[in-house]
């Protein structure tokens, strides 16, 4: 084998290395808020969201959030959030575990908001008032 040979094959052994399904993905970071007070601001992990108006959101998104291709139990995020970001001891904060996702639904990082300062997660293709959308919005 020649030495182009070789750079081909040593090309596509790390090209086929990088699509194993161990890597992460990177996917748009969206929050709902289901609350009557507005978010100043919110993080997943180390990845900044954005702000979002009193029972609002879903609209806008923010790039990005590492994810894993592939889902495996136990995977937990930390959100913190907070009401007013000039505040310091204003945030919350809550440990999440994300439910299981294909790679179907690999679209956006959903963070849902609700008045008991409970926060649910998704990894979802899917947007809010879409049938199968699974966190709809309370009523």
């Amino acid at each position: 084998m020649n030495m182009n040979s070789w750079k081909s094959v040593l090309f596509l052994a790390f090209a086929l290395t990088g699509c194993s399904e161990t890597d992460n993905i990177s996917i748009e970071l969206s929050g709902l808020n289901y609350t009557d007070r507005g978010i100043s601001m919110f993080a997943v992990d180390s990845y900044g969201g954005h702000s979002i108006f009193p029972n609002g959101g879903g609209g806008k998104f923010i790039c990005c959030i590492s994810m894993p291709r592939k889902w495996h139990a136990g995977m937990k995020v930390t959100v913190r959030w907070t009401e007013d970001e000039r505040i310091p001891d204003s945030w919350k904060e809550r440990v999440v575990e994300i439910p299981k996702y294909t790679k179907e639904d690999m679209g956006a990082f959903a963070v849902h908001f609700y008045p008991d300062d409970t926060v649910k997660v998704l990894v979802t293709s899917k947007i809010e008032g879409h049938p199968d959308y699974p966190y709809p919005r309370p009523k």
